[in-house]
């Protein structure tokens, strides 16, 4: 994605010394789509809507950077993420809700202060075949990475092929270093065609329980085509990842059962997936995932087990650099105890078709 740069200011550091110069880029993406969804409430209607994009979320943002000598730079990033069919602010009504940080970049990496994503995001981003879709139906694999956290140092370097990066988020809880806090770490190699890499991250609640995930991927270029095969696992004892995909739009929606305690039960995740992306023409880009999840202890219940099962087929056509058409399709499956994750039958079926735009 390429933007233009607005210069803003160049000044003299000292007398008689060279001018620095800093630059502050405004860029976004704008991205709508009208998706029809069956088996969508309780009585299993079926839905129609404008809704944001099917893979990236619209959002605004400026960044920047001050060349500082030696290859040293000063860098900030603040990003709004909003809904274009209703003009609200995504994230709890957030002003930066995707990204707010400031930090210092040079030959030994870079390290960035604020909030930020999460290092499995940062690694299933390159990673998974849609580069982490945007609706439930296609993302819910991400969420036990937690996409972004507050109060965050993070560091992350390239070295030749070697990529890494690790993150500390402070919990800020007075008496308490394990309250509220978050650390990853991940690392990914390039060699050629191959790609291979993996992470690991930890989350805690105000209590001090734990929701960790971990993972590894592989992917494979081969002329114009890109496969991906890769593993998520995850152990959660917050009862989070429960709640992000409960279906909650109704009294009625299958009920979760009583008595759940993720602190003696917690939910266990273990998915995995395969896809791939084809670059038909310079202008059209197909892509084909499945993904797959077995889950023990849904809802905190002891033996409460599940699967559920998605697949996703995407097609993308550029009018241009910066704007695309694009259609998609997805199908998900639940059993067992992951029933709650659908208001009524156990499968939804979705189709979408949108326009994106970047500046």
């Amino acid at each position: 994605m390429k933007k233009s740069a607005i210069v803003l200011a160049a000044g003299s550091l000292l007398a008689g010394s060279a001018f620095a110069q800093s630059s502050v880029t405004l860029y976004g993406i704008v991205d709508q789509s009208i998706r029809f969804q069956t088996n969508s409430s309780a009585n299993n209607d079926n839905s129609w809507e404008l809704t944001n994009g099917a893979v990236t979320n619209s959002r605004w943002g400026l960044k920047g950077s001050e060349a500082l000598g030696n290859n040293l730079k000063a860098i900030f990033q603040l990003e709004n993420g909003f809904d274009p069919d209703t003009g609200r602010a995504n994230q709890g009504g957030r002003l930066f809700g995707r990204q707010a940080y400031v930090g210092l970049s040079g030959d030994f990496g870079t390290i960035k202060l604020g909030r930020q994503y999460t290092e499995g995001f940062n690694f299933f981003g390159d990673y998974d075949p849609l580069t982490i879709g945007n609706y439930t139906n296609n993302a819910w694999p991400f969420f036990l990475t937690n996409f972004r956290n507050d109060n965050v140092v993070s560091y992350g370097g390239k070295f030749g092929g070697l990529d890494v990066g690790a993150s500390y988020g402070f919990g800020e809880q007075p008496g308490s270093m394990s309250q509220n806090q978050y650390w990853g770490a991940r690392a990914a190699y390039t060699y050629g065609p191959f790609g291979i890499g993996g992470v690991y991250q930890e989350v805690r609640n105000t209590t001090g329980q734990k929701q960790q995930m971990w993972g590894a991927a592989g992917k494979y270029s081969i002329g114009p085509a890109k496969i991906f095969l890769g593993y998520i696992g995850g152990q959660d004892r917050t009862g989070s990842v429960d709640a992000s995909l409960n279906f909650t739009g109704g009294a009625t929606q299958n009920p979760v059962p009583a008595g759940g305690n993720f602190a003696a039960n917690p939910r266990k995740d273990t998915i995995g997936y395969i896809g791939m992306t084809y670059q038909a023409t310079p202008a059209l880009a197909l892509t084909g995932v499945f993904y797959g999840d077995y889950v023990e202890n849904v809802n905190g219940v002891n033996d409460n087990n599940g699967r559920r099962y998605t697949g996703v087929l995407l097609a993308e056509y550029s009018l241009s650099k910066r704007t695309q058409v694009y259609g998609t399709v997805d199908f998900n499956k639940v059993s067992g105890g992951t029933i709650t994750e659908m208001p009524g039958r156990n499968n939804q079926t979705g189709a979408a078709v949108g326009i994106r735009h970047i500046f």
